[in-house]
């Protein structure tokens, strides 16, 4: 059943497998059906089957299309069926190759895959990017639900691409055509139309190929193209294209006339042949063609050819661009440019003709020469043009002339065999000077001066004499002579003239002259022989002093007529030893000198000076160019001034009370008569002590200041006076030493008051001591049983230290004390032990033994005297620590006995117990007291065997008498002293030197640090050794770790020594080595010696200062790390021989004051190395050590000294002659020899000995 009627339909059932059904009645075209379908049994019905049906619509009415020229596209359109429906269209179209194909509007063709389908819901269309000259098949459907009608067809063509003409080209008679089609168009034939110019006759050729050729043309006529393509009929637009024929040439070429740069040209026109102008061109052989513009008739001129070109000319027609194929052609030569404007350069024997350079080519030029009065003789020379042809001009050398000769000379230039016309020329050549030119000047007086005069008188003439010139070398007429003034006229002699010599006067005194000599022929002169001559200038007058004064001079003079430049004014300085010639210039004719000395005698010069040294590069010399006047001389005395400042005050003798100075006033100090010298003199540690003046004579060079407080520190200034005044004053700071009390009288000696079995008492007076060495300060008492031992030694032995002796050694009984002092604290013993005879009383009485002493305590203790012994007694005062001075003993004086039995016996036995006792513990308490009993000098026969004192002190005034005592029989007792040094220090440990890593840091095996006064570096991230350097603390004056002794660095131990000196803040290295003596390393260069900075770890070390004197220099170093910047000093001593020592000693005690004097107390501690770290550098610390000591102290102890260094690092002082040496040195300071050279000092030196670094290197 049909949904849209709901018509129902009933259809029998057959045995077929399919039932068709045709509906009766008609339904509408392109119209949807619902078409249901069920089955029937016994009126039942089945579940419906449905299907939708859309009927085919009815195919489009009126198809048709046109082709759009432009574009190329086909635009179609069509109408519906009249009847049924449809929602839309469908187009199918293809190229159609075949003729055969069905084209019937009603007619379904199969589906094709080239068919191109387009779906659209209007009625028209168009069709674009069809390919050209094809024939499509066009098809329309119309479309209902997706159901298309039957196709209605029509075929269209589109245009043929028009050809494009590739090449059109002129023929004789004809053109020759080619072109090419459009790759994407096709055609079936093409189409060529002609037509000549100006007429209507146009032709036509069909050819299936693309090039033509068309014969039978008109020679000259201009004739347009138009080539087609045609496809199906259909042409396509024309390629258009105008070309012409060639023409014919013209006929007759002449050259009617030629002038030098003008050519005029006939001919006649062609016969049978168009064409629009002529063309006329010209070229040479190297250059392109020109062209003459619009040539209409049959003649010609070209104006602008250049001179002696070759030309090719033709001559042609045209016809719309296009020429003939023979043009006419005819060659010309141009005839060349004459030469002009000749200008000859002329020497004596050669000449140069010049001239510029003439217009056009030239290929040679010709010359042609004779001398005038050889008329006869001809010379030619050809010479091609082979100069740089961007030059002006042309020059020509002619060479092998005369001097002097008159010569005529013809110039021609050829060029492509025609020769220009012919240029005269005349000129003479130079004559030659060989004469001698002498100069000589007269005065106005008459006469001659031979020679550089000294400038007196006054100067205006000069004679020039002069040799001749030899005939038979060159010809010439006259002399010629200038002065190169044009106030003054020339003059001139005769070649023959035998007077050789003429006069210059009327000159002007001081001026420079140009003394110029030719010889002259026909005119033309030689070249010049010159000497430049000055005149001396005119001395000054009336030369006198303006102003005289103590320290300057003002002088002032008249200046001379003439000419000058300058005056220098002379006079000697007034150093007597040495006096030197000053020289002062100026342009004024007044001068002031200052920095004169005070009441000296000048002479002063003054001379006149013309000409200057700027004048000196002349091959003439300064001799000529440069003259003095006559000197003009004065003296004057400058006046007096006041004294100068003493140069020399210096003390000679220095008592604690008094004191002697030595002076000295240079002459040129004195400025004048000295009236006295004054020596004001102040008491600076104590200001109310009045300022003294002592007066000397003029003429006194020493004088004498006593009454002077002992150990107070006195100014002294010294001034000399004159009658204008004192002089400036010259300071002298000096410490008034203190000395020992003066030594009592023998008979001088304390007094017994009482005693009993264990004391003594006894008295002394104040006066027992003078204070003319300084104030005594304090006393104490010194007891003896047996005085034949020293008891002369600084540091006594104690009560306790006696006890274990049978008979005591002289000990002193209590501490120092005062008791003549009010207010002064005194020994708590003391304060028992005295009777006080009242305060400040001048007796003192004391009571020895009277205390009861621990014999384990230290210091001193008045403890019991022994029964019935006898003793001796002495007082000591002193004026300082150090500084004392002994009364003679005492009568003897025995104790008392005691006799009771049992007191006896019991004495007895504690007597044997004590000795018992002390035999047991005897090495214990000997240990114990090792460090006091050291010091006791006088004790050594009762110490065990093996032990050594390690204290010597020596006074200073008996210095020299020990030295040479000591230097005796070949230094046989510094040998048995140094001996005794063998061991010092020798027992202590060197384990962490030992460590397997560290032993390859130490330069020698046998040179270890002690480990307690080793240098520790700061670790290194747990690195064992890390904290190691061969390098001990060493005690100094000032400090008891004032210096680091070390080796000298290996090249691997470098940034470890310079760690050391960053983390021990050092400001100072002493090096006491050359890096290398004798062929051997002894120390590594671990400093930079430019100014390039260099690196030792991360530490930055830059030379800024490097300072060199004769036995040491001096360099400062920049020191960084991380942002912190430090100054090191380096003192380097460089003369220390390979063996020995240095020689004279003084130069060490030179460096090491100069050392001393630059170091502050902010450098320490101080690193001090030579090669092994021991021998050199213990001998400089112990000389600096000394050198500072004896200015606060009256004793020195060398050997103390060197003990106490061994005793912090192994060998120092190693030699014997190092320590020599510094008895040596210390020698020649007491003694004011420091310095003095090696001639003028006894030396104790033994050539024997090596130097250190030798013994240590193989071992000791």
């Amino acid at each position: 059943m049909l949904s849209t009627s709901r018509r129902i339909f009933n259809v029998p059932r057959t045995d077929a497998t399919s039932v068709t059904f045709d509906y009766p009645d008609i339904l509408e075209p392109g119209r949807t059906y619902d078409v249901v379908v069920k089955t029937i049994a016994d009126n039942v019905n089945s579940w419906p089957a449905t299907a939708v049906v859309t009927l085919r619509p009815r195919p489009v009415r009126t198809l048709g299309g046109f082709l759009d020229d432009r574009s190329n596209a086909l635009h179609i359109s069509w109408e519906p069926a009249d009847t049924g429906k449809q929602d839309g269209y469908r187009i199918r179209y293809h190229e159609q190759t075949n003729d055969s194909e069905v084209q019937s509007q009603f007619t379904l063709p199969a589906p094709s895959a080239l068919d191109t389908v387009i779906d659209t819901a209007l009625t028209e269309y168009t069709l674009e990017s069809l390919q050209a000259g094809r024939r499509y098949l066009v098809g329309v459907q119309a479309l209902s639900n997706g159901i298309a009608s039957n196709v209605t067809y029509i075929t269209r063509y589109t245009r043929p691409a028009a050809p494009i003409i590739q090449e059109l080209r002129s023929i004789p008679l004809g053109l020759n055509i080619s072109w090419k089609s459009d790759v994407n168009s096709q055609q079936d034939r093409y189409e060529v139309h002609y037509q000549r110019n100006g007429t209507r006759e146009e032709r036509t050729i069909a050819t299936n190929e693309t090039a033509l050729t068309i014969n039978y043309l008109h020679a000259g006529s201009g004739y347009e193209i138009k080539v087609y393509a045609i496809s199906h009929g259909i042409r396509s637009e024309p390629h258009s294209y105008f070309q012409a024929v060639f023409p014919k040439p013209p006929l007759n070429l002449t050259l009617q006339t030629v002038h030098t740069n003008l050519v005029v040209l006939h001919w006649k026109p062609p016969e049978g042949s168009d064409f629009s102008e002529y063309v006329v061109r010209y070229r040479t052989a190297a250059s392109p063609w020109q062209r003459l513009a619009n040539v209409r008739e049959s003649h010609a001129r070209i104006e602008d050819m250049h001179y002696g070109e070759r030309y090719l000319i033709q001559v042609n027609t045209i016809s719309f661009g296009v020429e003939s194929q023979s043009p006419l052609e005819l060659n010309v030569t141009m005839p060349p440019h004459p030469v002009s404007n000749v200008v000859p350069l002329v020497d004596s024997r050669n000449l140069t003709l010049e001239w510029p350079r003439p217009d056009g080519h030239i290929d040679y030029y010709t010359l042609k020469w004779w001398a005038t009065d050889e008329v006869d003789r001809f010379e030619y020379k050809n010479v091609t043009q082979l100069d740089d042809l961007t030059s002006p001009s042309v020059r020509i050398p002619v060479e092998d002339l005369s001097p002097g000769r008159q010569y005529k000379f013809e110039v021609q230039a050829s060029s492509n065999g025609i020769r220009s016309g012919i240029t005269h020329l005349s000129t003479r050549t130079m004559p030659l000077i060989q004469s001698d030119v002498f100069i000589s000047n007269a005065r106005a007086g008459g006469g001659e001066e031979q020679g550089d005069s000294d400038g007196s008188g006054e100067e205006e003439s000069i004679t020039v004499s002069y040799t001749p010139t030899p005939a038979s070398s060159t010809r010439f007429d006259i002399y010629r002579f200038s002065m190169g003034d044009p106030q003054i006229k020339d003059k001139e002699k005769m070649a023959n003239d035998t007077e050789r010599k003429l006069t210059f006067s009327g000159l002007s005194p001081g001026r420079l002259y140009n003394v110029t000599v030719w010889t002259v022929s026909g005119g033309v002169a030689s070249l010049p022989i010159q000497r430049l001559y000055r005149l001396h200038p005119l001395p000054i007058s009336d030369l006198e002093a303006s102003q005289v004064a103590a320290r300057e001079i003002s002088l002032r003079w008249t200046a001379p007529a003439g000419e000058f430049t300058d005056f220098e004014l002379q006079y000697l300085s007034a150093d007597e030893e040495a006096p030197q010639l000053l020289q002062n210039v100026t342009r004024l004719t007044q001068i002031t000198l200052r920095g004169l000395r005070p009441y000296h005698n000048y002479t002063f010069t003054v001379i006149v000076r013309s000409g200057s040294s700027s004048s000196i590069g002349s091959s003439t010399g300064p001799t000529t160019l440069i003259r003095n006047s006559a000197p003009i001389s004065a003296s004057y005395q400058t006046l007096a001034a006041a004294p100068g400042r003493v140069d020399y005050f210096q003390p000679n003798d220095v008592q604690p009370a008094e004191v002697s100075f030595v002076w000295l006033l240079e002459a040129r100090e004195q400025h004048g008569p000295i009236d006295y010298f004054r020596i004001s003199c102040q008491n600076i540690d104590d200001a109310a002590d009045v300022v003294a003046s002592h007066e000397f004579p003029a003429n006194a060079t020493h004088g004498r200041i006593d009454g002077l407080v002992p150990g107070n520190k006195y100014s002294f200034r010294i001034q000399a006076k004159s009658a204008l005044g004192y002089g400036a004053e010259r300071e002298h700071v000096q410490l008034m030493p203190i000395l020992a009390p003066p030594v009592p009288e023998p008979n001088v000696t304390p007094l017994e008051v009482g005693r009993t079995s264990s004391t003594i008492e006894i008295s002394y007076r104040q006066s027992y001591f003078s204070n003319a060495h300084g104030l005594v300060r304090f006393y104490t008492i010194i007891v003896a049983e047996d005085v034949g031992k020293n008891a002369s030694g600084l540091e006594m032995p104690s009560w306790q230290d006696v006890q274990s002796y049978t008979v005591w050694l002289p000990y002193q009984a209590i501490e120092p004390y005062n008791p003549f002092v009010l207010g002064v604290a005194t020994n708590a013993n003391a304060s028992v032990a005295r009777r006080s005879m009242g305060s400040g009383s001048p007796v003192e009485r004391f009571t020895i033994g009277s205390a009861n002493c621990d014999k384990h305590r230290t210091g001193y203790c008045n403890g019991p005297l022994r029964a019935g012994t006898t003793y001796r007694i002495k007082v000591r005062a002193f004026t300082d620590d150090d500084k004392f001075t002994d009364t003679a003993y005492s009568v003897p004086i025995t104790t008392e006995r005691n006799h009771t039995l049992i007191v006896v016996i019991s004495i007895s036995l504690l007597f044997v117990a004590i000795l018992l006792v002390a035999y047991c513990q005897r090495r214990f308490h000997q240990i114990c007291r090792a460090s006091k009993l050291s010091r006791m000098q006088d004790e050594l026969a009762a110490l065990p065997e093996g032990y050594v004192t390690p204290n010597r002190p020596i006074h200073v005034k008996d210095f020299g008498e020990h030295f040479r005592l000591m230097s005796a029989d070949s230094d046989f007792r510094f040998s048995e002293e140094f001996e005794e040094l063998k061991h010092v220090g020798r027992d202590q440990a060197c384990s962490f030197a030992n460590l397997p890593c560290n032993r390859p840091k130490n330069r020698f095996t046998n040179i270890l640090p002690y480990d307690h006064s080793r240098f520790k570096l700061q670790p290194v991230d747990d690195d064992d050794g890390s904290d190691y350097i061969n390098a001990n603390y060493m005690p100094g004056h000032n400090s008891p770790r004032e210096f680091i002794v070390t080796q000298g660095p290996l090249h691997s131990t470098r940034e470890e020594f310079w760690r050391m000196c960053w983390e021990s803040n050092s400001r100072a290295i002493v090096m006491l080595t050359r890096c290398f003596e004798k062929g051997r390393e002894k120390c590594d260069q671990y400093w930079p010696v430019d100014r390039v900075a260099m690196f030792y770890g991360d530490i930055k070390v830059q030379l800024i200062i490097d300072t060199h004197f004769r036995d040491w220099s001096i360099s400062e170093f920049m020191v960084s790390r991380n942002c912190e910047s430090r100054i090191m000093r380096h003192f380097h001593f460089t003369t220390w021989p390979d063996f020995g020592v240095p020689e004279p000693p003084q130069s060490l005690v030179r460096f090491v004051r100069a050392f001393r004097d630059a170091i502050g107390t902010d450098m320490r501690p101080i690193i001090v190395h030579c090669s092994a770290g021991v021998g050199r550098s213990g001998t400089f610390i112990a000389l600096d050590r000394i050198l500072q000591h004896i200015h606060k102290s009256d004793y020195v102890d060398i050997f103390g000294i060197v003990f106490a260094m061994r005793k912090e690092r192994v060998f120092m002082v190693q030699t014997e002659q190092q320590y020599v040496c510094i008895h040596q040195c210390l020698l020649a300071v007491l003694e004011g020899k420091e310095h003095l050279l090696a001639d003028s000092l006894e030396l104790h030196a033994n050539d024997g000995y090596e130097d250190d670094e030798g013994i240590a290197e193989t071992g000791i």
